[in-house]
């Protein structure tokens, strides 16, 4: 099972494990989306209090999970200079206080780079697909 580019489900309601097609491109089921369940169980059963994660786009930068015990941040505004997404990094206080600080994308654009493609000797993972973006979350008031 391929663990790291695993996902949340799309909410709190849908429970165990189903097929994350976004993140498969070669469809052989070896990625999955968990539901809050499976974080609560994770959590209980290694004496943990959150769950922290990176390596999915979130559009506000900031993601909450599983009754917000599952934070997904993401690191780079405007990925691949196409999605106008918040970045955030956290801050962790003693008693672990957690203050989320978010960087909004420049107003002038990112210039990006190409390097060309990395040679497969240099890298036996399965080429993906970019990060797909989670939906913005809905405000309520």
């Amino acid at each position: 099972m391929e663990l790291l580019w695993s996902d949340p489900a799309i909410n709190d309601e849908i429970t165990g494990f189903s097929s994350n097609i976004v993140r498969d491109p070669l469809k052989q089921n070896n990625m999955t989306l968990f539901g809050a369940d499976v974080v609560e169980k994770f959590l209980k059963v290694n004496q943990l209090s959150i769950l922290i994660r990176a390596n999915q786009i979130c559009p506000d930068g900031i993601d909450r999970f599983a009754s917000g015990q599952c934070i997904t941040i993401t690191s780079c505004t405007n990925y691949c200079g196409t999605h106008q997404n918040d970045a955030c990094f956290l801050v962790v206080q003693k008693k672990l206080v957690i203050s989320p600080k978010i960087i909004k994308p420049s107003s002038q654009g990112t210039q990006w780079i190409q390097l060309g493609d990395i040679p497969d000797s240099a890298n036996s993972s399965v080429r993906r697909a970019t990060t797909p973006p989670k939906e913005r979350n809905q405000k309520q008031d």
